[in-house]
């Protein structure tokens, strides 16, 4: 070892290694930079984004003829056309034909303009059905020559002098310029396969085929340079030349331990979003490249100096075989441990990241879970366990106005719990043994109980979460083979905690009369939400195998996995029966053997509403710009919170706000200079083509993208190639997105992601646009953007999901977990906003969850929205401002909402059609918002509880002018 030096400053970018050679086969590759053919969204033709750039000496030549070294990887470049631009003037060449067309080289022939002597050959023309989910194909033909026109064995020899793309991003150099068929076989000779290091700046993308520039290294050996504190990235790549590889691994010896004790592998092993640890099985077939890309970090206090090892690639199959590491510590230590360079590939370590999962983190209003006996306590409510460890008892303290919490309780439950099992006459007797309750946390109480039946062991593991969620995994043992009637778990809800429902396949109403719901895998449905405004119950029905499916359009490519235990082949399915007790959701799951041993887990997760009281003080003094605007517009505007959405200067790109990011900081520094807070468009769903850890994620197989069959933006369709799903296209940036899991690795480098936007960006929030990642995702994004920020704003955006794309399932019933986490709802397109109240308050409102809310579609209905205390917000062509003004004029953040819905509303219209609610102040001024249902002029007669409303006998009304809505008298 070598000492280099001592301490420099510190460094912003991480080492940028020397790039190969751009000259191959005597030809330069660079970027053209042309203006592109077709603008980004449009339909029709483009010439392409790669072009040949071709020399002519003699261009008053019959014909030219050129040999174009392309070294291509698109399938069946024989079958793709060719256009030639004349440089000159601008005008394509009609007459021009290829022959001899291979991946490697194609020979051009066409007829020149005597004036010109440099021309395009474009040779991956392709045309588009524009919009935002273009479909492109690439043609066979654009223009047919002359029938007359034919080249003459005398053409012009023509020079290739440069290959072209369109610009940086679209290039394929250095790392998709593939070898020769001919130049690998030399590479390989007498090898069946090979391992070459390349750095982490060089993202191996090519699968089948193998860099040419690996073909002239004469040594395997590896050396890179990284700087103190950086978390350094570089790749390992396999190719199986002509054998398949099975279970490979890579081990790595030598290096000081400072270096042995990070050392890792993505692609064999890491930390799950869950945070388990696991391994990889990797297999590569015959003829492919397998990447892999190794981190490793320099501790802070290294000294500079060169440090060697070796890194063993083995397989089960085909032995191993080892290559020299050399990293030589630069002195100088890096910012942020080289996270600021993203292109580095530093954030690769953030792929395994546990970051935001402190058991002790609560966010306000909420309490610590406590117990006392079998009774568990939380904000506004009580669990009180029975001895098979499910609840005996639900209880909300919560009050009508969702303003408060009271001391007198209401349950929610009207029976105990209990897993009734039928193997006979009569059901399953339980002698249940002792347990205790466990806080894992400030945040969480667990407990186990073990039940004993003739026939059968219950094991009932259960924990209760600081804002409502109560889970449990339940296990069902047979002691024997037996034959089972049926398997059942009721619950009997008070009836007074059943008069909304949402779920099962219903939109949000009052409680139907009845139900009878069976399993099918094309819905989106595995339970049901009932309550009032102030106490209510959602739960779930799982079984181990369950996994978060898609959504938000996606739903069925990948749906809900049938729980086994529950759904058991179609016999399983859900009732519901009014009783004297009250309402009862009996969820059965049929006839089925059991042999001696076999084990079914009849999982089920509760979420007990609501899960907080409503800060409407909080709620109308928050108003929300949605669009990128000079600040000084929001400002004007009278917005607090300016939400940023993709598609923009600052946040281009869908999901990675990790561009423009000195723009984006001024702009924030700006906002809250004047008041303003910020926040970004970020979310797991889809993922910009311009991630750079697009390609080293796409070497982990399908744990981070889904799968597909391709196609979309003709960039994914000429670097991916295979095994992708296209998603959405931002056309106005030009940024196309590929469907990504919410349930993998992707989401801790998410959680990253987030702490270093709230700490270098010091962003105040999220606007989540729909959510397809799980709870515990969203509460540690909570915990690590609290962790920067003194307060934070997340607000969900979600479309309406009650359709057969996504399952019919409500978003409310499908986000409902997430809740208790979310400042504010904005439900959205395609909510219909001509549905009765009902259905406003379960699946727009918010208000039965500790909510409140917006409106969106068609610009919301802003005297049913008022209802609820809803407005719109500041987007595209809506304008809420005038009614923004009626409530600051009567300064509607000091007031109390007392809605139509409580049983002591103080204003009754005499109509079912026309609703009232009323916001009271302590001065003695109401504010009344009227709506109507009909389709027809009503005249109705107003009662008011004077008492409630806090007017006296002298009171009078105004009609106060609300621009654009009603004229003041």
């Amino acid at each position: 070892m070598g000492i280099i030096g001592c301490s420099d400053p510190k460094t912003d970018t991480a080492w940028i290694p020397p790039s190969p050679s751009n000259v191959i086969d005597g030809v330069k590759y660079v970027s053209g930079n042309w203006k592109p053919h077709l603008a980004a969204g449009d339909k029709g033709l483009s010439w392409g984004n790669h072009r040949a750039v071709v020399h002519v000496e003699n261009p008053t030549a019959n014909s030219i003829r050129v040999e174009i070294p392309w070294r291509r990887l698109d399938a069946d470049p024989e079958e793709k056309a060719i256009v030639i631009e004349d440089s000159t003037s601008g005008e394509p060449i009609p007459n021009a034909l290829a022959r001899d067309v291979t991946a490697e080289s194609g020979t051009v022939l066409f007829e020149p303009n005597r004036e010109s002597g440099t021309y395009y050959v474009y040779f991956l023309p392709w045309e588009s059905t524009g919009g935002y989910y273009p479909r492109i194909t690439y043609p066979d033909s654009v223009w047919e020559p002359d029938a007359e026109w034919a080249p003459g064995n005398d053409a012009v020899e023509g020079t290739t002098v440069r290959l072209e793309s369109v610009n940086d991003f679209h290039s394929f150099f250095p790392m998709e310029i593939p070898a020769t068929e001919s130049e690998t076989e030399t590479f390989i000779e007498g090898r069946d396969w090979v391992v070459i290091p390349e750095f982490g700046r060089y993202p191996i993308s090519m699968r089948h085929n193998v860099p040419v520039h690996w073909t002239s290294r004469t040594s395997e050996d590896f050396t890179t340079r990284a700087y103190r504190d950086e978390s350094h990235a570089f790749q390992l790549g396999v190719f199986a030349a002509s054998t398949a590889l099975e279970d490979v691994d890579v081990q790595f010896s030598d290096f000081p331990d400072e270096l042995m004790n990070t050392l890792t592998c993505y692609n064999c092993d890491g930390v799950s979003f869950t945070n388990e640890a696991f391994s990889k099985e990797i297999s590569v077939p015959s003829g492919d490249v397998q990447p892999l890309w190794i981190g490793v970090h320099i501790p802070a206090d290294m000294e500079g100096g060169t440090y060697s090892g070796q890194a063993t690639v083995s397989t089960s199959n085909a032995g191993s075989k080892t290559v020299e590491i050399t990293i030589e510590v630069l002195p100088s230590l890096i910012t942020n441990q080289g996270y600021d360079d993203p292109a580095s590939q530093s954030r690769l370590a953030w792929l395994n990241s546990q970051a935001g999962r402190d058991a002790d983190f609560i966010i306000d209003p909420y309490l610590p879970v406590t117990a006392q006996g079998q009774t568990l306590s939380i904000l506004g409510r009580d669990v009180e366990l029975g001895s098979t460890g499910l609840p005996a008892a639900i209880t909300s303290y919560f009050t009508e106005e969702m303003t408060s919490v009271s001391d007198a309780g209401a349950p929610i439950l009207a029976e105990p719990l209990m897993l009734f099992v039928q193997a006979g006459p009569g059901s399953e007797q339980w002698q249940p043994a002792d347990f205790e309750i466990v806080n894992a946390g400030r945040g969480r109480a667990e407990w186990v109980t073990d039940s004993q039946s003739e026939n059968f062991n219950l094991r009932v593991e259960g924990a209760l979460e600081y804002d409502g969620m109560l889970d449990y995994r339940i296990t069902l043992t047979a002691e024997y083979d037996i034959e089972v009637q049926n398997i059942t778990l009721p619950i009997t809800y008070a009836s007074d905690a059943a008069t909304w429902l949402l779920g099962l396949g219903h939109k949000g109403q009052k409680r139907p009369a009845s139900i009878d719901w069976k399993w099918k895998v094309e819905n989106h449905q595995e339970g049901v939400w009932m309550g009032a405004v102030n106490k209510g119950l959602q739960y779930v029905l799982r079984d181990d195998n369950y996994e978060r499916p898609l959504n938000t359009n996606f739903y069925q490519n990948q749906p809900l996995n049938m729980p086994i235990s529950w759904e058991n082949e179609g016999k399983g399915g859900i009732r519901m029966v009014e009783t004297a007790r009250g309402i009862t959701m009996e969820n059965y799951s049929g006839s089925r053997s059991m042999k001696a041993g076999e084990e079914l887990h009849f999982n089920v997760r509760f979420l007990i509403t609501p899960f907080k009281h409503l800060d409407t003080q909080t709620h109308f003094n928050t108003r929300f710009v949605h669009k990128y605007v000079p600040v000084d517009s929001v400002v004007a505007w009278g917005g607090t919170v300016v939400n940023i959405h993709h598609a923009n200067e600052i946040n281009p790109y869908i999901n990675y706000p990790f561009f423009n990011l000195e723009d984006a900081k001024a702009y924030i520094d700006e906002a809250h200079e004047k008041g303003i807070k910020v926040k970004l468009y970020n979310t797991i769903r889809e993922l910009t083509y311009k991630a750079y850890e697009l390609q080293a994620m796409r070497s982990l197989g399908e744990e981070i993208f889904n799968g597909g069959e391709g196609g979309g933006h003709s960039w994914m369709q000429e670097h991916l190639r295979e095994n992708y799903h296209s998603a959405w296209h931002a056309w106005r940036v030009d940024d196309a997105a590929l469907l990504n899991k919410g349930t993998s690795r992707w989401t801790n480098y998410y959680i990253e992601g987030l702490s270093w936007l709230a700490a270098n960006q010091e962003m105040d929030g999220l606007y989540l646009d729909d959510i397809a990642f799980s709870r515990e995702t969203v509460k540690r994004m909570i915990s690590v953007l609290h962790a920067e920020r003194d307060e934070v704003v997340i607000d969900l955006h979600s479309a309406n999901q009650f359709n057969p794309a996504d399952g019919y399932i409500n978003s409310a019933m499908l986000y409902m977990e997430h809740f208790p986490f979310i400042s504010r709802l904005w439900f959205g397109e395609y909510f219909d906003y001509d549905q009765r109240g009902d259905y406003w308050m379960t699946e727009v409102s918010g208000l039965p969850f500790g909510l409140m809310g917006e409106m969106l579609q068609g610009g919301g209905h802003p005297y049913r929205g008022m209802l609820y205390g809803m407005t719109t917000r500041m987007y595209g062509d809506v304008d809420p401002r005038p009614v923004w003004k009626m409530m600051n004029d009567f300064v509607i953040a000091e007031s109390r909402m007392l809605g139509y819905w409580l049983t002591d509303a103080p204003v009754d219209t005499g109509n079912d059609l026309v609703k009232g609610s009323a916001f009271v102040r302590e001065d003695g001024s109401v504010l009344i918002a009227l709506a109507s249902w009909s389709d027809q002029d009503l005249q109705i007669d107003l009662t008011l509880n004077m008492e409630r409303l806090g007017l006296d006998s002298g009171f009078s009304f105004e009609v106060p002018t609300v621009e654009g809505l009603q004229d003041a008298h």
